[in-house]
């Protein structure tokens, strides 16, 4: 017997696809196939990539009419909104981005194609590390192939290390490490008033950005997070402790960090901050605003030398709708992007980081310390299942919650996994 939830899911595919029938994309009247993409704003070079990739592939496959339209914003959670309205109105993109953790929720209602043979060889064997190549799966399925990713690191001032004593080639191995160089490293006025923070966290803004960098120290502790099925979570344990712990001692007990400093990658170009986590783009971004400062970066320190290093992270994976009634020329166009030579262009002018092995094997990439150091970060792998985003949203408001001081340790962790879990009862099929 169905439950009330997935009668409401299959209603809701239902329609949504009866919308979509009922409302195809027109052939532009010269006989070509139209193929709208709708790409998630990455970068704002983006667009330059595109609209040359446009017109290479329409050189090459004359046939087709690539049709990109890039969302108007910067907020993922407003680009997912106006997906699902897409879908809705009956104007869905035949290949569109989306985050890896939408995946299970498409697949669910039906929506989008699995990936030709051609296209699932790609991701087998020219993927530059297992989260992307697992990113486009679901249940043993290939949907798409993903375009870009990212994951975080330690980045650290060297001259502030050189400052406190510190020696700057040597970046903390361990949580310990981290708190004391931190400490070391943290300034304040007369009156006490933080000036430096020595370690700047994650605690408020977008949900799940905040909830991935939290995620990196509750993996570097052991953290597993759900089952493999997705109906519990396990953050009420030893490790969802220690994370919370940590963030107590940075940002209550010795006053390293606190929510009114503006810190973060921003505060790090301005010398405010010493040490933070974060994506890959940052070493882009630094290159460009802040090209004098001194920095490095490193693995995420685990809680200890009997724990693995891990980081969140998350891939974008493209994709095709499964009513697109041109989807040979969508796939064709994927295969495209994840050519050599075409996809070299991608990364160089977005700055990004190779998901291709063949290109990150190249000379610029490969013979770059700096980015070996953020290619070889291990990156763990949740399980994927239908709605886990709503966990990390929930996470990401209740570490916002302990920043300001609201919740204890121990009341955020049980009120957050008991919200998850419930949570998870609710959407479970």
């Amino acid at each position: 017997m169905h439950t009330p939830n997935r009668l409401i899911l299959c209603t809701l595919h239902l329609a949504l696809c009866t919308l979509l029938l009922a409302c195809q994309q027109e052939d532009p009247g010269d006989g070509r196939k139209p193929v709208s993409v709708f790409v998630l704003p990455i970068s704002s070079d983006q667009m330059g990539f595109f609209d040359w990739a446009e017109e290479e592939f329409e050189r090459q496959r004359p046939d087709v009419d690539i049709q990109i339209e890039q969302f108007p914003g910067s907020s993922l959670k407003d680009y997912e909104i106006k997906l699902r309205l897409r879908y809705a109105s009956g104007n869905a993109p035949d290949i569109w981005y989306f985050r890896e953790n939408e995946l299970a929720e498409y697949v669910d209602l039906g929506l989008i194609d699995p990936a030709p043979d051609y296209i699932e060889r790609i991701v087998q064997e020219n993927s530059v590390n297992e989260m992307i190549r697992e990113a486009p799966y679901f249940n043993g399925v290939c949907y798409g192939i993903v375009h870009h990713a990212g994951w975080t690191v330690l980045y650290y001032n060297k001259a502030h290390f050189r400052e406190a004593g510190l020696d700057p080639e040597h970046p903390p191995a361990n949580w310990e490490e981290l708190i004391d160089f931190a400490e070391q490293l943290t300034q304040r006025d007369p009156e006490g008033t933080l000036q430096r923070t020595g370690l700047s966290l994650r605690k408020t803004g977008y949900k799940q950005g905040t909830a991935e960098k939290w995620l990196t120290f509750f993996y570097s502790a052991g953290g597993i997070p759900f089952d493999e099925k997705g109906t519990v979570s396990y953050f009420d344990s030893e490790a969802g402790k220690a994370a919370f712990d940590l963030y107590e001692t940075v940002l209550f007990d010795k006053h390293i960090d606190n929510v009114t400093l503006d810190g973060d990658q921003r505060g790090f170009g301005q010398g405010r901050v010493s040490m933070f986590i974060r994506e890959d783009h940052v070493i882009y971004w630094l290159s460009e605003n802040f090209p004098d400062i001194e920095y490095g970066i490193a693995p995420i320190p685990p809680l200890d030398s009997t724990h693995t290093s891990y980081s969140s992270g998350g891939a974008f994976p493209m994709v095709v709708n499964s009513e697109s009634p041109y989807k040979e020329a969508s796939w064709r166009f994927l295969e495209f992007l994840l050519q050599d030579d075409v996809y070299l262009r991608y990364v160089r002018t977005v700055k990004a980081q190779p998901v291709l092995y063949s290109v990150a094997e190249r000379p610029e990439f490969k013979d770059n310390a700096t980015l070996q150091i953020y290619r070889n970060q291990p990156v763990y792998l949740p399980p994927k299942f239908a709605h886990d985003k709503y966990s990390l949203e929930l996470i990401g408001t209740y570490v916002e919650r302990f920043a300001y001081g609201h919740l204890t340790t121990q009341e955020t962790i049980e009120r957050m996994t008991e919200e998850i879990n419930a949570q998870l009862r609710l959407r479970a099929p």
